[in-house]
């Protein structure tokens, strides 16, 4: 019982620090674009994509507004998926976690002069947004086997 609740905290640790990396990020990019600061990486270093930056911003608006949504779920233990539902989000974490793991090791050895390859701000944070995906996942399918159990 003590395993189960040390395991679910530091889910919801890491998460929360994750999640707060991520908000870091686009308040560190947002900076850049209307308030230009000298010790913070240049507004295009924090971009991994084409998008523009409007669209990208609201998207991730979205993303932080799920991302607090998932640590609520978490601290109220809410179920919200079945245990195939939350498999399958944490395969889909693990699918994100590999392509990410592939962009940056592309970026590192063949594509070292592709724009998109070589962003590693977007890339780590990438990574930090699937785990939080894959780790949602298992709290999801924790929560489901138990209410299975009871």
């Amino acid at each position: 019982m003590q395993a189960t609740i040390r395991r679910e905290l530091w889910s919801i640790v890491v998460v929360s620090a994750l999640s707060a990396a991520f908000l870091l990020r686009v308040a560190g990019q947002a900076v850049q674009r209307w308030f230009p600061q000298e010790f913070l990486p240049a507004f295009d270093a924090w971009q991994g994509s084409g998008m523009p930056y409007p669209a990208l911003l609201a998207s991730q608006v979205v993303i932080v507004a799920l991302l607090g949504a998932a640590i609520c779920s978490m601290v109220h233990r809410a179920r919200l998926l079945n245990a195939t539902g939350s498999r399958c989000v944490i395969v889909i974490g693990s699918v994100y976690v590999a392509v990410m793991l592939a962009r940056l090791a592309l970026g590192l050895t063949v594509f070292g002069d592709s724009g998109w390859f070589t962003a590693w701000i977007s890339t780590l944070l990438h990574l930090g947004l699937a785990g939080i995906v894959i780790l949602w996942g298992r709290d999801q399918l924790r929560l489901a086997r138990s209410a299975n159990a009871g």
